[in-house]
C-alpha cells in the first residue's frame, strides 16, 4: 500500500477523477461528508496501511483514498 502523487492539468481533472473512481478511488470530501476522518485517514494513507493519490492541481491537492481500504479501516475502528 502506499500514496502515489499526480500532478494534473486542470483540463484533465475531470477524465482523470473518472478511471480513479473506476479503479476505487473515492474523493477525501465524500468521506468527510459521510463521517470519516480525514486526518486518521491521511495518518493511515503516510503509514502504509491505505493505497491514495495526491492530485496535484495548480496550487492545490486533491486526496483520493482506496474505497475498500477505507471501509475495511473503518469497521476496525481506526478511523474513529
Amino acid at each position: 500500500m502506499s500514496i502515489w502523487q499526480v500532478q494534473l492539468d486542470s483540463r484533465d481533472v475531470s477524465q482523470y477523477r473518472k478511471k480513479l473512481n473506476m479503479q476505487g478511488f473515492i474523493s477525501a470530501n465524500y468521506y468527510s461528508y459521510n463521517g470519516f476522518d480525514l486526518k486518521k485517514m491521511r495518518q493511515l494513507a503516510l503509514e502504509g496501511k491505505i493505497d491514495a493519490i495526491r492530485c496535484i492541481i495548480g496550487k492545490g491537492s486533491r486526496w483520493y483514498y482506496s474505497e475498500n481500504q477505507a471501509e475495511t479501516a473503518r469497521l476496525r475502528g481506526e478511523l474513529y
